[in-house]
């Protein structure tokens, strides 16, 4: 395979495994949803450094913190981005709206786009300003439903198209990073837990199967990140705005097949106007990478 053709492979994972996550949180929803953020940070650290031994780059890591102030500060950055979106999404499965959780990655891919435009100086085909034009018509369908602007849905996806787009201009390598990014968010997590249970606001000790979901967090979050960030540094942000449908696309299906959240009409045509633009621009897209050598655009 070519690099583009495994940078495309490698993200499509991910968001498969982002996809069935609601299922995973929900399973610990009798815990805060900030213990679950808590845990799932240190479990991260926990298995990122597992990793980093295993394969004998601990040395470049603590030479990367000694002496690259500005790629720490990065990662120090992308941390803090990620977290929010971690706790944003948490929280929203737990409370009964994953369906908004749905609707906030089904607008991430604009985000990417945009973003592609911006700082790669990335261009849509015709085929592909229709798609984004039907997105954004979907998109505005669901302001209208709700009657408000969808900032919860906003936040979700700004922070992950934020974090993707750190990613991309990163030149840390991803285990590495994931490493960083976790261990920087460890000791805030460690100090808010014993402050909880000396509080008597925590559920510690949990049962064996909270134990082994939350430690199983760690390894849930962890890989598919860094297989993420090693796939999107070879495909362009436009390609990686198409791909990121696959995760809303089974989280909206999740919501409506398995946890039976309300889908009215107006709710209805906004999911069939963004589904109409993914399969134009799903189309567009292979049929240009049929007449050219690389499958993933300009990437």
């Amino acid at each position: 395979m070519k690099s583009g053709a495994k940078g495309f492979a490698a993200v499509f994972f991910s968001y498969v495994l982002w996809g069935a996550m609601p299922v995973y949180w929900r399973a610990m929803s009798a815990l805060d949803p900030l213990e679950i953020l808590a845990h799932r940070a240190i479990w991260s650290c926990a298995f990122t450094l597992v990793l980093l031994l295993l394969s004998r780059r601990a040395g470049g890591t603590a030479a990367l913190v000694r002496s690259n102030p500005k790629a720490l500060l990065g990662l120090a950055f992308s941390g803090a981005i990620i977290t929010v979106n971690w706790y944003l999404y948490i929280w929203a499965v737990n409370d009964g709206r994953i369906l908004e959780t749905s609707l906030g990655y089904f607008i991430n891919p604009l985000v990417s786009i945009l973003f592609g435009m911006i700082f790669f100086d990335e261009r849509l085909r015709k085929a592909q300003w229709a798609a984004v034009t039907l997105a954004v018509c979907g998109v505005l369908a669901e302001v209208a439903n709700l009657g408000r602007i969808p900032v919860f849905s906003l936040g979700l996806a700004f922070t992950f198209g934020l974090y993707g787009l750190l990613k991309k201009l990163s030149t840390v390598d991803p285990i590495t990073g994931l490493f960083v990014e976790t261990a920087l968010m460890t000791p805030f997590a460690l100090v808010w837990l014993a402050w909880r249970q000396s509080a008597g606001l925590s559920a510690f000790p949990y049962p064996l199967r909270l134990d082994l979901l939350l430690a199983g967090a760690g390894i849930l979050t962890a890989a598919p990140l860094m297989v993420f960030a090693w796939g999107v540094s070879r495909i362009s942000m436009t390609v990686i705005g198409l791909i990121q449908y696959t995760s809303p696309i089974m989280t909206f299906l999740t919501a409506t097949l398995v946890y039976h959240e309300p889908m009215p009409t107006a709710r209805i045509i906004s999911f069939a106007l963004i589904w109409a633009a993914i399969i134009i621009f799903t189309a567009e897209s292979f049929m240009v990478s049929g007449r050219n050598t690389g499958v993933c655009g300009n990437g």
